[in-house]
């Protein structure tokens, strides 16, 4: 891993993005980057590191893993490959797996790589346009979609919905279908505050803005003249801020529809995650302990995509053999023979056989 190029001033950052490098990057995302590794180093002292955290360098000092991002470092045998971490797991360069399976027969429908640095919900328009192709060549139509929670994004809610697809994909953690105390009122596009002992006041809609971690929210806010004297204005507001501020998700429609799928038929819906458990996590231990999807031993994400392919392909092959495998049937049948027939045969072959002897 090799520490990218740092660009100081603004004409150079300029041209780096006309030229699209991918080892450059900005000294402003330089100092993001080391003030959350310090964080993070400073948060995490007290754990325990990873098993090769005692070895020593020529001189007796010992080595500490370093903390490498995406932002910062990149390989250079291998551009295209992307630092990433799973808990329990160690950080290195890797390449990002999807397929689609087919509940019925557990055939794989779908399959494609991508850059480790993605999260799932970006890889679900490309596997899933992958997939339809597929089923379409076959005269099949995609009628539901199951996904864990990894897959819940406004942008993927949305892409499915404009397909007309139905699926079911729990929503992220922090969806919240209700704000406890105040309710929305969808026509005015505005909150209210119902809180008993509040001054009921009314949250406004103030416009679209993006947060620090670039996702873009709708802010609704009260006035300070309706929460200064409000009883409840500490603990609701906090003990600087005068007013209430709410922020709201740009697709918060689509996460209400998809809370409202789960939630209307609940029985139906915990079926559909049993179905989709019993359906893709065997598929994946099997390609992953059989098929050698553990390690590409290639480089670039066009091998990396052949190497994903070749396993589904390999894996689908030994489906189909059982498909078309015939099965044999013995049929026993007990034939009643009359005796005397029986020693004149026995006689007739061995008169021949003196004969020819």
């Amino acid at each position: 891993m090799l520490e990218k190029e740092v660009l100081e001033d603004a004409s150079a950052f300029v041209n780096e993005l006309e030229e699209n490098s991918e080892f450059k990057t900005t000294s402003t995302r330089k100092k993001l980057v080391e003030q959350h590794h310090a964080w993070k180093k400073e948060t995490y002292k007290g754990m325990p590191g990873n098993s090769n955290g005692k070895k020593l360098d020529e001189n007796g000092n010992l080595i500490r893993p370093k903390y490498l991002s995406n932002h910062t470092h990149y390989s250079p045998t291998d551009s295209d490959a992307r630092v990433s971490v799973k808990p329990c797991k160690a950080r290195q360069l890797n390449y990002f797996g999807q397929i689609a399976v087919d509940d019925a027969h557990h055939v794989i429908t779908g399959a494609c790589s991508d850059f480790a640095d993605k999260r799932d919900s970006q890889c679900l328009e490309q596997i899933v346009e992958l997939t339809e192709e597929n089923l379409n060549e076959n005269g099949i139509e995609l009628e539901e979609l199951l996904a864990d929670g990894g897959y819940s994004s406004g942008e993927a809610l949305a892409y499915l919905h404009k397909k007309n697809i139905n699926a079911y994909i729990p929503n992220f953690g922090q969806y919240k279908a209700e704000r406890e105390g105040f309710t929305y009122h969808k026509e005015e596009n505005y909150y209210q505050c119902t809180k008993p002992e509040g001054k009921q006041a009314k949250l406004l809609f103030k416009g679209e803005k993006m947060d620090s971690k670039g996702y873009t929210k709708r802010t609704y806010r009260s006035s300070e003249s309706d929460c200064k004297n409000c009883p409840l204005r500490e603990p609701c507001c906090g003990k600087s801020t005068k007013f209430k501020k709410i922020d709201d998700s740009i697709h918060k429609e689509h996460y209400d529809r998809m809370h409202q799928k789960l939630t209307h038929n609940a029985n139906y819906a915990k079926k559909m995650v049993r179905v989709r458990s019993k359906t893709v996590e065997p598929v994946i231990g099997t390609l992953v302990n059989f098929t050698n999807m553990k390690r590409v031993n290639t480089r670039g994400i066009k091998n990396a995509n052949k190497h994903v392919l070749m396993a589904s392909l390999t894996y689908n092959l030994k489906k189909y053999l059982r498909f078309i495998t015939k099965k044999s049937s013995i049929l026993a049948q007990v034939l009643s023979l009359k005796q005397g027939k029986n020693f004149a045969f026995t006689n007739q072959s061995f008169q021949v056989l003196i004969t020819q002897f």
